[in-house]
């Protein structure tokens, strides 16, 4: 199969996912109010969508579609679907492209507004205060002496729960945005779920297995999208991988001492690794709220903000892996973890390497 032939099979089953995912807006946010627009993907690597009225049609960026997460992509979707609505059920007299008509549109289809939810082009002076803080007093974290480590860690988590709750308690200004961590795929392990629990419960953002689409692979199935402010997001996300990172070194230390070949048990243990390390974070919230008496209970607006963006969300329970030794070894092992310093490229911003 020659460039030509592959890059034709490639935007055919785009096409196919874009139609899917335009049925199903039109259907959940429009009730069907849409008729059917041509969809084309695009050449352009400054636009990233388009809706010509006369054409009927609805344009999206082949460069928007390979480099961006879905959730952007059909963000994008969504933002031209409220051109279409706007020209075609709405039809106001005379109105600028983006006037009060776009913006109904808008809030009707869920569009985030145009605005990247890093701290740089935020422009919060607060929350590029407390982004330079944090990046100062974690960097203390890779101090050789354990004790300075665990007291630059201690002092991170208690600025950011202060800094938190300041920004409820006095209901200062503020936004929020979301990110996808992970890859699309059909089936989650324990050990997933359970990161996904210390996100949400221990660093001030909320959190959703959203349907997703890789674009790339070809393939359908779930991603893990967290919703926060900047400073959040960032502090989020830097634990999320660093977490990743640890849980095949710790594994692969386990099989060494005690003789296993195998990795039936893996998923097992990186389990029970994870909800040691989340007793351990709600034993050091119960410090923060003795010694300082900070208490995090949620962010109304960040929840207002979550459920706009998903008006149906659905909690499933989940039993979790049968209880083995390694289980077990594992849930010792978890209580051991420390959030320290970055080990990577990826982590020269704001966070956290965890170990043991």
């Amino acid at each position: 199969m020659n460039q030509g032939e592959l890059q034709g099979q490639l935007h055919n089953q785009w096409n196919r996912q874009l139609y899917l995912w335009w049925h199903s807006y039109n259907q959940e946010y429009l009730s069907m109010a849409l008729r059917k627009p041509l969809i084309r993907i695009g050449e352009s690597e400054q636009q990233l969508g388009s809706w010509n009225e006369r054409r009927r049609e609805l344009t999206i960026s082949q460069c928007h579609i390979m480099r961006d997460p879905w959730s952007s992509v059909m963000d994008t979707l969504r933002h031209e679907m409220a051109h279409q609505y706007v020209d075609e059920i709405l039809k106001p007299a005379s109105e600028r492209p983006h006037g009060p008509a776009f913006q109904a549109a808008c809030r009707r289809l869920r569009c985030l507004p145009r605005l990247e939810g890093t701290l740089k082009e935020s422009g919060q002076p607060e929350e590029e205060r407390i982004f330079r803080v944090l990046k100062k007093v974690l960097s203390l974290a890779g101090s050789p002496n354990e004790h300075e480590a665990q007291a630059a860690v201690q002092k991170a988590r208690y600025l950011l729960t202060k800094y938190s709750i300041n920004l409820v308690k006095l209901d200062r200004e503020r936004h929020f945005s979301s990110r996808c961590l992970g890859q699309v795929k059909r089936r989650r392990m324990s050990y997933e779920l359970w990161l996904a629990s210390i996100l949400n419960e221990f660093f001030f953002v909320e959190v959703l297995w959203a349907e997703s689409y890789d674009a790339l692979r070809g393939r359908s199935g779930s991603v893990l999208e967290i919703y926060g402010t900047p400073p959040n997001l960032e502090m989020a996300e830097y634990v999320y991988h660093y977490l990743l990172g640890l849980l095949d070194h710790l594994w692969e230390a386990y099989k060494t001492r005690n003789g296993i070949r195998l990795n039936r048990e893996r998923q097992r243990y990186l389990a029970g690794v994870l909800e040691g390390f989340y007793r351990k974070l709600l034993e050091q919230g119960t410090t923060l709220e003795r010694t300082h008496a900070l208490v995090w209970k949620g962010d109304p607006r960040l929840h207002k903000f979550y459920r706009y963006l998903n008006p149906r969300v659905q909690k499933r329970c989940w039993g979790g892996p049968s209880r083995t030794r390694a289980y077990e070894d594992g849930r010792r092992e978890g209580q051991r973890v420390a959030i320290r310093r970055p080990i990577t490229e990826k982590g020269q911003g704001l966070a956290g390497y965890l170990r043991s």
